[in-house]
């Protein structure tokens, strides 16, 4: 008799857990499919998206310091624009140490095939006048954002007493005291321009073009 009652005992143990199993497997089942489930996958990924993004947009500011570390506004003597801006695009004479010859490097922000923005990197190889572009530039997308990107430039007023942000350098006969990148309403990127002189106009001058105005590009 004890021996039965054992074995009815363990069955019954063993229905007892089926049902909780089930029971498991059916809540489960309920969550993975339910928006809560489909919020937290939304979360997580907006997550990871946030994470990604900090890097992308350190690899921009990287770049842009790079490319404007050695700006100089050759001024109206000049062949060319050394840099010019707008709101959307952004070109300037690059003189890369590692490179035989300067060029035009180019930031543009153009509207995603899925959704957002993309800031896009362009190298513009054999040209000395950042108004004009190649052909067939050799380009890299730095970053994706959902909100509007935009670039905007500081320039010193007139009586020098305070600084303006616009979204345009005008004709890039006057080089910004800085340039920033803006994602919707919050500036991602800001990147100061040291340069006050012209490189063209300071080799012929010599020393005497530090104190003369005609070579000032600010």
């Amino acid at each position: 008799m004890r021996t039965r009652r054992r074995i009815h005992r363990s069955k019954g143990f063993a229905m007892i857990d089926a049902l909780v199993a089930l029971a498991v497997a059916t809540l489960t089942l309920s969550v993975l499919t339910s928006a809560t489930w489909g919020l937290k996958l939304a979360s997580d990924r907006r997550a990871s998206l946030e994470d990604t993004g900090s890097a992308d947009w350190l690899q921009a500011r990287r770049t842009l310091t790079t490319w404007a570390s050695d700006v100089s506004n050759e001024g109206a003597e000049a062949g060319g624009a050394s840099l010019i801006g707008t709101a959307t695009t952004l070109r300037m004479i690059v003189r890369d140490r590692l490179a035989q010859r300067p060029y035009v490097g180019e930031f543009r922000i153009e509207r995603a095939r899925e959704n957002g923005y993309a800031l896009i990197a362009a190298r513009h190889d054999g040209l000395r006048d950042a108004r004009v572009t190649a052909d067939a530039p050799r380009a890299s997308t730095l970053l994706r954002a959902p909100d509007p990107v935009r670039f905007v430039y500081l320039f010193e007023t007139n009586n020098g007493t305070q600084n303006v942000w616009r979204y345009e350098t005008g004709d890039g006969s006057s080089l910004p005291i800085a340039i920033a990148i803006e994602q919707g309403n919050t500036r991602q990127v800001t990147v100061r321009l040291h340069p006050t002189l012209s490189q063209t106009c300071f080799a012929a001058l010599g020393p005497g073009a530090l104190e003369s105005k005609q070579c000032a590009v600010r």
